[in-house]
């Protein structure tokens, strides 16, 4: 929850177009926001679709999640 906070404060303090998320950064941020039971499935992926614009590494793959 802290990541996702300190997300939100770059975003009230800073021009959204200064500041950017590695691939590391966004997944972790995506796995936080994913298992958040305080948000619905719709804002779930909306923030997570907003974060992967933040991300310059157009290679970026989603981590995946669970057992292999």
């Amino acid at each position: 929850m802290h990541t996702l906070a300190l997300l939100v404060l770059l975003l009230s303090e800073h021009d959204a177009s200064h500041w950017e998320l590695s691939c590391d950064e966004w997944n972790q941020v995506r796995v936080e926001i994913l298992s958040d039971e305080n948000h619905t499935q719709d804002s779930k992926e909306f923030l997570v679709d907003f974060f992967r614009t933040k991300v310059s590494d157009e290679q970026c793959e989603t981590w995946q999640l669970g057992r292999k």
